[in-house]
């Protein structure tokens, strides 16, 4: 070992070193990037969302924007639970699967999974399966964005997200097909 050093003087050391941290990141930087974007409610997630025919990744990244996977969360206007869902949105959702809802089960993980991923199937076959006219839709509303569509505002294209009329809806779009592809990066062949 001390050969090794006596060998290698001190800017080869710091090469050596480099590769070393180098190939490192390069084998562990999935590890790490599942650290900074985790996956809970995997199951109920995969499950719900084959159910519903949309991509379990694109809910995972809807989570992870809307509410970091915490499924306490509220927003100022009132949306609630891991998918972030307005309470009149959540209850027409349930009324449509038949199920008698209160506020409080929009903070219970399993309902609110079914009924945001039920919501997102709805959009999903509304939008004919067009992913970025769905994320608009899930924080404009589907009656806004057909609005939009049918005024030529918006093309309903990732390429003029800038001719959304709402800065927050923009962003928004833009923010979860960035999440959206870590997700897959990071899971999708991951079983």
């Amino acid at each position: 070992m001390r050969i090794i050093f006596i060998l290698l003087k001190r800017r080869h050391l710091k090469l050596v070193l480099f590769i070393l941290f180098f190939l490192l990141g390069v084998l562990l930087h999935k590890a790490v990037g599942r650290l900074a974007f985790p996956y809970p409610f995997r199951e109920e997630i995969e499950l719900g969302a084959e159910y519903a025919g949309v991509d379990p990744e694109l809910v995972a990244a809807l989570i992870y924007v809307e509410s970091k996977f915490d499924p306490k969360a509220r927003s100022r206007k009132g949306a609630r639970g891991l998918m972030q869902l307005m309470p009149e949105t959540a209850f027409w959702i349930g009324a449509q699967k038949g199920l008698a809802l209160e506020e409080a089960d929009l903070d219970r993980p399993e309902i609110n999974l079914q009924l945001g991923i039920g919501y997102l199937g709805y959009l999903f076959r509304e939008f004919n399966g067009d992913r970025v006219m769905v994320l608009a839709a899930y924080n404009a509303g589907h009656e806004k964005v057909k609005s939009w569509l049918a005024s030529g505002a918006w093309a309903g294209k990732v390429d003029d997200l800038h001719r959304i009329p709402y800065l927050e809806t923009r962003r928004y779009v833009a923010k979860i097909m960035r999440t959206y592809y870590i997700y897959r990066y990071l899971y999708k062949d991951q079983a």
